[in-house]
Order: structure tokens, then sequence, then C-alpha cells
């Protein structure tokens, strides 16, 4: 959403009337949830564990990154060991970070819909790649098709370590999966 500085997922509930005022959930980890007690009184904080890790691959000579990547897991990792290891003066870079698909946020939001009005279902967005907008990078990773145009931009040396990192840091996940 344009000026917001966080993160956010569009969820609809038809049914729930909220009297013509806006209103958000604000989403927190059960870590956070737990440690204040201010999260633990707002009925519209929802405590939802990380279930993804996003894998962010950088390089010194770009100003954004070169490809991102989610990966479902059903337990984030606190570190992750990704083998190769990359030479500290390598001008690549591989940013992790861990946060929630739309199928968690989707699930404790209707857990907090069935207590505060029962009946009322919420419709959350499940996009869709038709076959022809992705592209198997790896036996178990699809790509979408923008993204793989992104690859071919590159040069081929350069493809080839970014599809390798990314290959590193699916199979690193594999136990957390």
């Amino acid at each position: 959403m344009p000026g917001l500085d966080v993160a956010w997922v569009g969820m609809n509930v038809p049914v729930l009337d909220t009297g013509g005022r806006p209103w958000v959930w604000e989403v927190v980890t059960p870590e956070q949830y737990e440690s204040s007690s201010r999260l633990q009184e707002d009925s519209l904080v929802l405590s939802v564990a990380h279930d993804t890790v996003v894998a962010e691959v950088n390089h010194l000579d770009h100003s954004g990154p070169i490809m991102r990547m989610q990966v479902p897991v059903r337990e984030a990792p606190a570190i992750l060991s990704i083998s190769p290891v990359l030479d500290p003066h390598s001008p690549w870079s591989i940013h992790l970070e861990t946060g929630w698909t739309a199928q968690a946020l989707g699930t404790a939001a209707q857990c907090w819909i069935d207590r505060e009005t029962p009946g009322a279902r919420l419709n959350t967005p499940e996009p869709q790649l038709a076959a022809h907008q992705r592209y198997q990078l790896h036996p178990a990773i699809d790509i979408e098709s923008a993204a793989f145009d992104r690859l071919l931009t590159l040069d081929p040396d350069d493809a080839a370590v970014v599809t390798s990192l990314l290959s590193s840091v699916h199979d690193a996940l594999l136990p957390y999966r």
C-alpha cells in the first residue's frame, strides 16, 4: 500500500461489520506477543509464527536485489548455514529474512474471525501462475517468467552464480520444510 512503511497483506472479510471504521490486525511473532502485556491486551493483535524464509541475492554493482526467492518452512531457522560459504571479498551476498505466508496470516485471521464473528469467512486471494508464466530452476524451485527474464539479462557466469546460490539456500532449508 503506497505510503506505508510496513509490509501488509490484503484480506477481505465481507460479512464483518466494522461500523464504517477502518481496522487492521497487527501481526507479531509468538515471542513478541508473550513479551508484551500491551500486545496481549489488544484484541486486534495476531500472534503468528514465521513460516517462510525470503532469500535475496545481491551484487555490489547493482542498486537492488538481483533475485528474491521465498521458501515456505515449518519452522523458521534462527541461523542458517549455506554451503558453499561465500568468500568475504566476493561481490555477491545473500540476505535472509523470515516472515509469514499469506496462508499463515489467513489461518490466524480466520481463527480471530471465528472467535469474534462466528460464521464470517475470510477471502484470501491465492494467485496461481499459469504454466507459461513459470520455469523450473531446480527440481523443487519454480521461478516466475519475469524473474527468469531477469536471469537472462545477466552474464552467463553471473546467472550461474545466482542459480547456484538460490539452490544452496533451498537445500539448506530442507530440514526446516
